[in-house]
Formats: C-alpha cells, structure tokens, sequence
C-alpha cells in the first residue's frame, strides 16, 4: 500500500485494487478484532486509517481510536522508540501523508500538503484531510461523513482552513522558533520549515472555527 501511494496512487485506487485481487480486508481476515468494521471489503476509510497508522514504522501506538475529545488521554501517543519490526521507513512514511493523488496540476506538478497529519480537528478530533481547492492546499474535516452515508442534520458544519492562512499565523506567533531550529533546511519553504518544527518538537495543530492551538503528543 505504501509503495502504491508513494508512486502515487489515490486511494481509492488501491482498495479497488486490493478487491480486485481478492486481498482479504481486516474485517474478513480478523472479524475478533475488527467489530467496529462492517464491509467485507476494502474502503477508502479502510485504505486511509492504515496509511495514516504511524505503527507501521514500528512504534507503538495508543488512543487511535477514543473519540473522547474532553480529556488529554486521548490524543494519539507514539512510542519514543520502535517496538517491533517496521514495514516502512519513517521518512516513507511521511511522505506518504503528504501525496495526494488527483488530477495533474496545470502546470504538470505533484500538489504538496506540508502540513499533511499535522492538523486535528477542534469538534472531533479526527487529522484533518487534504484537500485541493481552487489552487491552493486546504485541509478540511466532515466529521466522519463521506459520499457512501446520508448527511445527517446534526452533522457539524464541514471545517475548512487554508494552508497558507494557518502557516502565515502559525509563523506569526511562532516564527522566532521556527526559524531558530537547528535541524530546518534554509532552502525549505516556511510551510514545510513550520511542519518540520512541529515534527521536532512532538506538537500537532488542533484546529476549529474558533481559531488553533498547539499541542504536544502525550507519549507517557
């Protein structure tokens, strides 16, 4: 799945390609451990949760799965040093949740998400997902909602915010330790140079209508 994305596959592309070969998904292969997935085959969800699962570069992981956003507990945690064997490099797998394989730009070149994995959503808690909109990276959140569900109308409000928006107020507040970062690239644009930064210091952005902050991974 990994080397697919990386060659820059969409997602949906590779489950259909999985289900063509008759590749079991979770759910058939390990209905104990997969309660919580109806399909016996493989989804966007199914295909996306997986490539986003940082336990493939062999860290351990908690709390993927709380939804209780109320307390500190949950937000994902990631082991400081690899647990068990890794299937994909780290640096492969950052990248990975920076591709996002959609029609060609114009001008014939990859369309980058810096802050790709880096954004959690304020009301859910979910990363948000990149999403290219008129020319310009933008992240979004719809709660859970995709295309094969009815939208119900107590469904939040879809969350949109645009990249280059988020970095110029990141880099406002921040900027002085952005740039101050010994490990940053000085050939690196400002969102990639914001995106290391939060990599280096262990902080995702959680963003909502009223505005973000900042906060550390609880790897206790």
């Amino acid at each position: 799945m990994f080397r697919q994305r990386l060659a820059g596959q969409s997602v949906a592309s590779i489950a259909r390609h999985l289900n063509e070969r008759g590749v079991p998904c979770p759910s058939s292969a390990d209905p104990d451990r997969n309660r919580h997935r109806t399909r016996g085959a493989w989804t966007l969800r199914t295909v996306a949760v997986i490539l986003a699962n940082p336990r493939y570069t062999g860290r351990q992981t908690w709390n993927r799965r709380t939804t209780d956003t109320s307390s500190p507990a949950s937000t994902p945690a990631l082991s400081a040093k690899a647990a068990h064997l890794a299937l994909v490099t780290e640096q492969d797998f950052i990248d990975a949740q920076q591709i996002r394989a959609a029609r060609p730009a114009s001008d014939g070149r990859a369309r980058w998400f810096a802050l790709a994995g880096l954004i959690h959503c304020g009301v859910c808690d979910r990363r948000l997902d990149s999403h290219w909109n008129h020319g310009r990276a933008t992240y979004r959140c719809r709660h859970g909602y995709n295309s094969t569900q009815c939208a119900g109308q107590s469904r939040p409000k879809t969350l949109y915010v645009h990249e280059d928006e988020l970095v110029d107020q990141v880099h406002s507040r921040l900027g002085d330790q952005v740039d101050g970062s010994a490990k940053l690239k000085p050939d690196q644009t400002r969102s990639k140079r914001i995106a290391t930064a939060l990599r280096d210091s262990g902080q995702f952005i959680v963003y909502d209508s009223a505005g973000w902050r900042l906060q550390e991974i609880d790897s206790s």
